[in-house]
C-alpha cells in the first residue's frame, strides 16, 4: 500500500508540473467560474486516483491499483434551478489505465461514459460535483475474482472543483468503482474498489 501512495504521489507531482496551472486573483477569476458552464461548452481533465479493494466487510483477495485518467466532458445544459441544487448537466468520457500494486494482476485500463451534474453558485471558486457512470474494462486481475480479462464497470463518485484560475481547476474527488464480467464467466466475485482522485481541468 504504501509503495502504491507513493507512486500516487509523484505522479500528482509529474501531473502538476507538466500542465503548469497558472494561480489568478481571486476576484477575477470567481466572476468568471459560470461562464464554462454554458450549454455547448467543454472541460478536459487529465486527473489520477488510487483505488483500494476489498471494502470493509468484504472476505475477497486484495486488488488495489492506481488508475490515470483523461477526460472531455460537455456541457449539456445551461446553469438551471435555484439555491443549494442550482447547476447543470455535463456529460463525460473517460479513458484510463493503470497498474494492479497489491494483489494478482498487473494492469487495468478501460472507458467509462459518466453522467455529472455541477452545482454552482455565483461568484464561488468551489464548484462540487456528484456522478456515475458505466463503462469497459480490460484487467488480467487475480483469476481467483474474476474468470476472463473483459469486464464491464460501474462507478460513483462525488467531489469539488477549486478555481485557480479563469479557465483551470484542481479538482479533488472519492470514486468508487465495481468491476464486474456480469457472468460472462466463472467465478464472478467482482471488484468494489474506492479511494481519492486527484485531477487538473481546463475550461474552454
Amino acid at each position: 500500500m504504501i509503495q502504491g501512495m507513493r507512486s500516487y504521489l509523484l505522479g500528482w507531482g509529474i501531473l502538476c508540473h507538466v500542465v503548469g496551472v497558472p494561480v489568478s486573483r481571486a476576484d477575477d477569476v470567481a466572476a468568471t467560474v459560470m461562464d464554462h458552464f454554458h450549454a455547448g461548452r467543454f472541460e478536459g481533465v487529465i486527473g489520477q486516483a488510487v483505488l483500494f479493494s476489498p471494502m470493509i466487510g468484504a472476505h475477497r483477495p486484495p486488488v488495489n491499483y492506481t488508475v490515470t485518467e483523461i477526460e472531455l466532458g460537455y456541457m449539456v445544459t445551461g446553469v438551471h434551478g435555484n439555491g443549494f441544487s442550482r447547476g447543470n448537466l455535463e456529460l463525460v468520457g473517460t479513458l484510463f489505465a493503470g497498474g494492479i500494486f497489491d494483489g494478482r494482476g498487473n494492469y487495468v485500463t478501460g472507458t467509462t461514459l459518466w453522467l455529472r451534474y455541477n452545482f454552482l453558485q455565483p461568484d464561488d471558486r468551489f464548484v462540487p460535483y456528484v456522478e456515475g457512470g458505466w463503462g469497459l474494462t480490460e484487467t488480467d486481475v487475480d483469476r481467483r475474482i474474476q474468470g476472463q480479462n473483459f469486464n464491464f464497470n460501474l462507478n460513483l463518485a462525488a467531489g469539488t472543483r477549486y478555481f485557480v484560475a479563469k479557465d483551470w481547476s484542481v479538482n479533488l474527488a472519492c470514486h468508487y468503482q465495481h468491476i464486474s464480467d456480469a457472468h460472462l464467466a466463472r467465478p464472478n466475485a467482482g471488484i468494489d474498489a474506492i479511494g481519492p482522485m486527484l485531477s487538473v481541468s481546463h475550461y474552454f
